[in-house]
């Protein structure tokens, strides 16, 4: 079920397209299916707890990072906005990190809650006891969210991956993809989705230019060839290119000519 949740975005050009995740379960799981504890040993990782664990899981698996909040934690509204603060934020790693610049910052009715793309709050983050949570998986702008990690010296795999991009269409695939999760290890009682989408998706589409490649990479491939190996690696063919939402590091003929090479 869709809810209506109380969130405003008020930083729209930062963050395009957002959807949270409202779930209840009835008991906090003490083991885990085989697959889940194999992720945690292959990676020497440590267990945090269920639901921060599920988020890592699936942060890993498909790339789209997400954050929980407790639920029980959040006063009043969530608000999205860029704002220039000077103020002491204490992070869920128990860090307390000077915001002294212009930030993108979710807040509720009373203080911070997270560091938008980099980090969460202490306040709200999740203990081995909760039961009730908001998931947040959003679309950062990378320009948003480049830099800020290193000047607040924390290390964040989300900020990693959002300064890189993300797959502009991932954020609700990767909610549903932890409900499943969940319903692997848990009773659910109460669950339902939100979306923010502030415009709608329009892939990237090039021309079919083979001479150009060609004069780039020096080479003589023939047309068929050329857009056989595309579409081997997930492009669309028709009139023009299409280019896939998972690979948004593919922007011009160059890109294009890169990929052939590589695949040479």
């Amino acid at each position: 079920n869709e809810i209506e949740l109380d969130f405003i975005n008020s930083s729209k050009e930062n963050c395009p397209k957002i959807s949270f995740l409202v779930i209840d379960i009835s008991k906090v799981p003490q083991k885990y299916e085989e697959f889940l504890e194999n992720y945690f040993k292959v990676f020497q990782s440590k267990k945090n707890n269920f639901f921060t664990d599920i988020s890592n899981y699936v942060a890993y698996e498909i790339g789209q990072p997400t954050h929980c909040y407790d639920a029980n934690m959040i006063n009043g509204s969530i608000t999205l906005s860029e704002e220039k603060i000077n103020k002491k934020f204490l992070s869920l790693l128990d860090q307390e990190i000077c915001l002294n610049e212009r930030s993108l910052i979710f807040r509720d009715d009373k203080d911070i809650i997270n560091l938008a793309g980099i980090i969460g709050g202490k306040k709200t983050s999740c203990t081995s006891q909760t039961k009730n949570v908001i998931v947040e998986s959003a679309y950062f702008n990378p320009e948003s969210i480049i830099g800020k990690s290193i000047k607040y010296n924390i290390n964040s795999e989300a900020a990693h991956k959002f300064e890189r991009g993300v797959d502009p269409l991932m954020q609700e695939k990767a909610l549903r993809r932890f409900i499943y999760l969940v319903q692997q290890h848990a009773e659910i009682e109460n669950l339902k989705l939100y979306k923010d989408i502030e415009e709608k998706f329009n892939p990237v589409e090039l021309d079919i230019n083979v001479m150009k490649i060609n004069k780039i990479l020096g080479t003589d491939i023939k047309e068929k060839e050329y857009l056989n190996i595309l579409s081997k690696l997930g492009f669309k063919i028709d009139q023009k290119i299409t280019i896939p939402s998972y690979r948004f590091d593919i922007k011009h003929q160059n890109d294009l000519a890169e990929e052939v090479a590589r695949t040479i």
